[in-house]
């Protein structure tokens, strides 16, 4: 009856295993999100999940964000905005040896370093509002984050970690909490004859 008893030992700590390494699978990879009377379950749905969906979805808002800040010249307040303002100021403080010439009159001076600034806020405007926009369209960008979503969908990743990660892990989990199980099972066993 004792050995009967120390069997379960073994069947405790593979069980525990198993539970470890489900969890590891359903953290990962929980598509759906999970209620308990209500109440939200906590890292629910799997963190790969969330985060291939965020990163998706973050791609496509960046992509619209830029073309909606191309379009707008007169928004003042976005990022391009911003950086054209940055090439302008760079250009201004680049060019500030202009100040030094002594056989110009000042007017002409400040009309150089403006025209010059200006000429290179005009360039990077270009680039940014015109030709990085053309190319977006002419490469197909949103397109191809669309055909990424689809390519690396969940059941891709899942398939991966199936196949390299979950099988060895359940396999080496197993064989680890068998020994232990023994190993515990032997002990209960020294101590129940003692």
């Amino acid at each position: 009856m004792i050995f009967l008893k120390s069997l379960i030992f073994i069947l405790w700590n593979v069980a525990i295993g198993l539970s470890l390494v489900y969890l590891l699978k359903w953290f990962l990879f929980n598509a759906r999100q999970r209620k308990i009377f209500g109440w939200k379950v906590p890292l629910t749905p799997g963190f790969l999940v969330r985060k291939r969906d965020w990163l998706f979805s973050k791609a496509r808002d960046l992509l619209h964000d830029y073309l909606r800040q191309a379009e707008s010249t007169a928004n003042k307040n976005g990022y391009l905005a911003r950086w054209e303002k940055m090439i302008y100021d760079t250009i201004w403080e680049k060019t500030s040896f202009i100040d030094e010439w002594g056989f110009m009159p000042s007017s002409f001076k400040a009309k150089i370093h403006s025209k010059l600034s200006d000429m290179a806020k005009g360039i990077a405007s270009s680039i940014l509002r015109k030709t990085v926009p053309h190319l977006i369209e002419e490469w197909r960008i949103e397109h191809r984050i669309d055909d990424y979503d689809f390519q690396f969908s969940i059941e891709f990743f899942y398939g991966y970690f199936r196949k390299y990660v979950y099988k060895p892990l359940l396999l080496t989990f197993l064989a680890i909490n068998f020994l232990i199980g023994i190993s515990n099972m032997i002990i209960y066993l020294i101590i129940m004859a003692l």
